[in-house]
C-alpha cells in the first residue's frame, strides 16, 4: 500500500476571525482589565488616603493650594473676614477642628466655589457678585463644609493620585506637577452624585440650623432656571450638578425632618458687598 500525503489547504494557518475582531476583542479584554484595576486601586487610595494626618493633610493642602492664583488678602481683607465668620456660623457644635478652615478668593469670570484638601475653600470673584443673600452664599460654603467633613477632597485626591500613577506607568505622567494640576484645579472637582446629596443635606441642615429656616438658601439653583445660558452662574454646576431633582430632594427631606423653609432672608452687607 503506497502512502499518498493529502495536500495541505493554503490557509491552513489563517484564521477563521478577521485580524480586526480578533484586534477588538484583545482591546476591550486589555480595556475592561485595566478598567478593573483601576477601580480597584482607587477603592484602596480612597481607603488609604482618609488616614491621613491631619498634619500631613495640611501639607498636601499648602502643595495644591500653590497651583491657584488668589486675590491679595489686602484688598479683599473685609470680605474674606466676613466669609470667614459666615463659615464659622455654619459648623456643628461636634465640628472636627483638627484642620482649620480657610477661605481664598479667587479672581475669575466664572462663578464657581470648591474646598481641596487641607480646609481650604476656594470662592471665585464671579460667585460673590452673583450672590443675592447671604443665605443663599451660606448654602455654598456650607455645601463645600460638607465635602469637607465627609473628607471627599481626599477621596478625590486618592483617585486622581492614582490615575497619575497609572498614567505615569503607561509613560503619560510627568510627576508631581500634574497631582497639583489635576487635582488643584477647580474644574476637576467633580463628586459622585452620593457625595454630592450628603453635602447638599448637610448644608440645608447647617442654614437652619443657622437661620432657622431654609429661605432663600436654595435661590442661586430656583434663579439659574431663568437666566441666561451664558450667564456666570451656570457654570458653577459644571462642577456641582445642582439639578432640579435634587432641588426637590432637598425640599422633601426638608418636609420629612420638619424644617421650616420659610422665613426672613438676611441681606449681604452693603459696606462688603457694594
Amino acid at each position: 500500500m503506497v502512502y499518498k500525503p493529502k495536500e495541505i489547504p493554503e490557509d491552513v494557518n489563517v484564521t477563521p476571525i478577521h485580524p480586526l475582531v480578533n484586534f477588538a476583542n484583545l482591546l476591550g479584554t486589555v480595556v475592561v482589565f485595566s478598567a478593573m484595576v483601576y477601580l480597584g486601586l482607587g477603592v484602596v487610595a480612597t481607603q488609604l488616603v482618609t488616614r491621613i494626618s491631619p498634619e500631613m493633610e495640611m501639607k498636601i493642602g499648602k502643595q495644591l493650594l500653590s497651583s491657584v492664583k488668589t486675590t491679595s488678602t489686602e484688598s479683599q481683607s473685609e470680605k474674606l473676614q466676613y466669609l470667614e465668620n459666615l463659615l464659622t456660623s455654619l459648623q456643628a457644635p461636634d465640628f472636627n477642628t483638627a484642620i482649620p478652615l480657610t477661605i481664598h478668593i479667587q479672581k475669575s469670570e466664572i462663578a464657581n466655589a470648591a474646598i481641596i484638601p487641607g480646609g481650604h475653600i476656594l470662592v471665585t470673584t464671579a460667585l460673590l457678585e452673583e450672590a443675592e443673600s447671604e443665605n443663599e452664599l451660606a448654602f455654598v460654603l456650607a455645601h463645600e463644609l460638607g465635602h469637607h467633613v465627609a473628607r471627599d477632597p481626599l477621596k478625590g485626591f486618592g483617585r486622581s493620585l492614582v490615575f497619575l500613577t497609572v498614567a505615569s506607568a503607561l509613560g503619560m505622567g510627568t510627576g508631581n506637577a500634574d497631582i497639583v494640576t489635576l487635582t488643584g484645579s477647580l474644574t476637576n472637582l467633580h463628586y459622585s452624585r452620593q457625595q454630592e446629596s450628603a453635602a447638599d443635606v448637610y448644608a440645608l441642615e447647617a442654614i437652619v440650623r443657622l437661620y432657622g429656616h431654609g429661605d432663600s438658601s436654595l435661590d442661586f439653583f430656583e434663579r439659574i432656571k431663568t437666566k441666561d445660558k451664558r450667564s456666570k452662574l451656570s457654570s458653577y454646576f459644571s462642577t456641582h450638578p445642582l439639578t432640579q431633582e435634587r432641588v426637590i430632594y432637598l425640599r422633601q427631606v426638608a418636609t420629612e425632618k420638619g424644617w421650616q423653609m420659610r422665613g426672613e432672608v438676611t441681606d449681604l452687607p452693603d459696606r462688603v458687598f457694594d
